[in-house]
């Protein structure tokens, strides 16, 4: 998805789960890694270095003691991004309706959960290899892409009226009203998904210690069952393609 789509999920997908939806610019933080070219879509897009982005966010838009070095690539880059992610925000404003978003959470848990909520969408643009450096194997919808022209969908469905169209029908639509749904068992669920997602498919036990790794990094130390968790994802999924098929057929401007 877009970068401005990314805030408008991110924000009720923290609803959902009874978080601090001002999280949701935290949903920006794998775009960091625009710059240098060989890190686009790789070095933020992948679990393993969601700690230090985070704890950079934290610092720069949070004003977080993280005692992260401030000459490390990460504080760099988000420091660097910081009015553009702000701008971002402030455009999001046209669904959410909240001026609380403009001013940043310190709240890890919401913060983590905003960050993976964009790898796990962005399952829909390209192949994310989330799982590296463990494993080479990109996720992504697959089996969906098989069923649609891919390139007349990337053509399209980026143009400004089609993902609009989708950002408001997404936004508006009733998949977000569920029984309250655990966070940590949320952050659990979307990581299975990406392993579900990948082709081939990542081994079990990467998938697991990806999820114990950034599970304690959040705050938890105990094991969490996600069944609901894992419902509400998969019907999240079918939704969203049900919207894009829907969106490719007809435009609607929205906000």
């Amino acid at each position: 998805m877009d970068h401005l789509t990314h805030i408008v999920v991110a924000y009720k997908v923290l609803d959902v789960c009874c978080c601090d939806k001002r999280a949701a610019i935290y949903s920006l933080l794998p775009a960091i890694d625009r710059k240098p070219a060989h890190f686009h879509r790789l070095y933020a897009h992948m679990i393993r270095t969601f700690p230090t982005v985070l704890k950079a966010a934290l610092k720069v838009l949070a004003g977080q003691d993280t005692s992260l070095n401030e000459d490390s690539y990460e504080y760099k880059r988000v420091a660097e991004d910081k009015d553009y992610f702000l701008g971002l925000a402030k455009e999001a404003l046209a669904w959410v309706k909240d001026k609380s978003i403009l001013e940043p959470s310190s709240d890890l848990l919401s913060a983590g959960i905003s960050m993976l909520s964009h790898i796990y969408i962005d399952t829909f643009n390209n192949p994310v290899q989330a799982f590296l450096p463990e494993s080479i194997y990109a996720s992504g919808q697959w089996d969906f892409w098989s069923q649609i022209d891919y390139l007349a969908f990337r053509s399209k469905f980026y143009s400004e009226s089609t993902i609009r169209a989708f950002r408001n029908m997404l936004f508006k639509s009733d998949i977000w009203e569920v029984e309250s749904l655990d966070p940590f068992a949320l952050v659990k669920a979307m990581i299975i998904r990406l392993g579900d997602l990948s082709r081939p498919h990542v081994g079990y036990e990467v998938v697991d210690w990806k999820i114990r790794v950034l599970l304690r990094f959040l705050g938890c130390n105990q094991y969490k069952r996600c069944d609901r968790e894992l419902g509400f994802c998969k019907k999240l999924e079918e939704h969203i393609k049900e919207l894009i098929m829907r969106c490719l057929g007809e435009g609607d401007e929205g906000p």
